[in-house]
């Protein structure tokens, strides 16, 4: 059984129930209503159970005993929410994948978490999942079983398999609501992932306090075109629908004007999601010229731009509200949904429910971050991370600056790491993208730093450019400095992309710009730079 490691300084009030118990409430008291969608496919609560118990009486014959890990790495289906549940009714830990990840770092997490079953699509977007999980599993000699879903793979049962073995084949274990449900993977902004720990407890203390805040209630429908693989997928998608009795409604692949339509014919209501999907809506909705039926789109995951949030509520008739969270404490903070947009779009909210944020100085004297509160997971699987983690009084330390106003909203300015030491002046990225971002020819940005011989490091940008434009390195220069911030902070180095290497949450994964720029700064595609320390 895997036992959490955090300071418990603070005891809170927690929900005394498993999911498991969500889950047959739900099933008894909305029986016939709606419970999920997936593009054809309707399945209502009663459906929902009866394909979980089956898929938990499977694992069980499968060997599943309690407390053993079952990973999942499967895309926005219905299949995804159907086996999740059944993992948790079978006493299983669910350790849901992006399905982005390949080979490496699935050989990192089957090596962490030893599961006894692996869940993977035969194929999706044209990849063989399940083949490679059998290639993984074989080259570490797990003894894991595969199950693949839609359609066949060699070395790998079925899920339609799974699905024939009748709920009286095994007996279902009872699990206590402090146990752990989840060990959920950090999005990998840095180079190794971690294993976060939740509770049942923990998480349904997150959707109810999402509830609250937001209002939600069982007439509410929940779009979610984030990957239920991640926080966001599983608190929202997963766990916030069942614990309401509403329904959830799948998007698998981002297309913007595909979720309009999705949306639309769906009528939902709430949405939880990162920066691109925000934009993608807004654009889709601004080319049809109509007004979107979702009444909150809840944004947190990435540099969120308040123009971006007016712009969206303009359009689309969208509450929108900025939102502060991980996959440690899901959402330490949330501006008001029902209050002035431009708080709404200007910070990212005061702390939700009985979340705490405070501000303490970390290596240099940065101001950190540290929050606590009954969502706040329960350690890392590798408890050798814990230490560095939390403070002696139970607080995370987040690792990202910020500062809060007299309200007690949290504006958070950058990471501790996302610094460039420009000839012993330092200065964080996020503030050079924030202005950058205001640039006409800049549809997305990334500022990192690149090594230099004589000043250690300066700025590079890379750019996504907007349609039509071409910017160069000049122009951005010019531009910071117009803003008002020093010369220094220019960006000396300007490199276009096509697409930011972004996590499933929005996040701009800085390693993999910094790893390219390690040994050289971008020659290939540079398109300039200045040298001058005051141009």
């Amino acid at each position: 059984m895997l036992t959490p490691t955090r300071p418990h300084a603070v005891q809170y009030d927690l929900p005394p129930e498993t999911f498991a118990d969500r889950l047959r409430e739900a099933a008894s008291t909305h029986a016939s209503e709606v419970a999920a969608v997936d593009g054809e496919v309707t399945l209502t609560y009663a459906e929902m159970f009866s394909l979980a118990t089956r898929v938990a009486s499977g694992l069980r014959v499968r060997g599943l005993a309690p407390g053993d890990r079952v990973i999942t790495q499967l895309p926005n289906w219905w299949e995804a929410v159907a086996v999740s549940w059944g993992v948790f009714l079978a006493g299983g830990v669910l350790v849901p994948v992006v399905p982005i990840y390949r080979a490496h770092e699935l050989r990192f997490i089957i090596e962490q978490v030893s599961p006894t079953a692996v869940v993977a699509p035969a194929e999706f977007r044209s990849y063989r999942h399940a083949a490679e999980l059998r290639s993984v599993l074989d080259e570490v000699r797990s003894p894991a079983a595969l199950i693949s879903v839609r359609g066949a793979s060699a070395g790998a049962d079925s899920l339609d398999e799974l699905l024939q073995v009748p709920p009286s084949a095994a007996p279902l274990p009872s699990s206590r609501p402090e146990d752990i449900a989840v060990v959920l993977y950090t999005s990998g902004t840095t180079a190794a992932p971690k294993g976060a720990l939740h509770s049942h407890q923990t998480l349904v203390a997150e959707a109810r306090d999402i509830a609250g805040w937001c209002r939600l209630g069982e007439t509410d429908r929940v779009f979610m075109a984030s990957p239920l693989s991640h926080i966001t997928g599983l608190s929202y998608g997963i766990v916030l629908p069942v614990d309401l009795g509403c329904a959830v409604v799948l998007q698998d692949r981002w297309d913007p004007a595909e979720a309009v339509r999705i949306i639309e014919s769906n009528r939902c209501t709430f949405t939880v999601s990162a920066t691109p999907f925000l934009r993608g809506l807004a654009e889709a909705y601004a080319a049809e010229a109509r007004p979107s039926s979702l009444r909150i789109f809840v944004c947190g995951g990435a540099d969120i731009p308040a123009d971006l949030v007016r712009t969206a509520h303009a359009v689309m008739g969208t509450d929108v509200v900025r939102t502060y969270g991980s996959t440690e404490l899901p959402t330490s903070s949330m501006a008001d949904p029902f209050g002035d947009l431009d708080a709404a779009a200007d910070g990212e909210g005061t702390p939700m429910g009985r979340n705490e944020m405070v501000l303490r100085d970390a290596e240099d004297g940065l101001p950190e971050l540290l929050v606590r509160g009954p969502e706040l997971f329960l350690g890392y699987l590798d408890a050798t991370l814990n230490a560095a983690a939390f403070t002696d009084d139970g607080f995370f330390r987040t690792g990202d600056q910020a500062r809060l106003d007299a309200e007690g909203t949290a504006h958070i300015t950058g990471r501790i790491k996302d610094i460039i030491n420009r000839g012993g002046e330092k200065f964080s990225v996020a503030e050079v993208e924030a202005v950058l971002l205001n640039h006409p020819a800049v549809r997305d940005v990334a500022v990192v730093g690149y090594p230099d011989p004589l000043l250690v490091e300066r700025a590079c940008a890379v750019v996504v450019p907007t349609r039509g434009f071409a910017p160069t390195v000049e122009d951005l220069r010019d531009h910071v400095v117009a803003s008002g911030l020093a010369v220094q902070k220019a960006p000396e180095l300007l490199v276009i992309v096509d697409q930011l290497p972004r996590t499933a949450s929005g996040k701009v994964q800085r390693f993999l710009l910094r790893e390219q720029s390690a040994d050289r700064p971008f020659p290939a595609a540079a398109q300039g730079s200045s040298r001058s320390s005051d141009r």
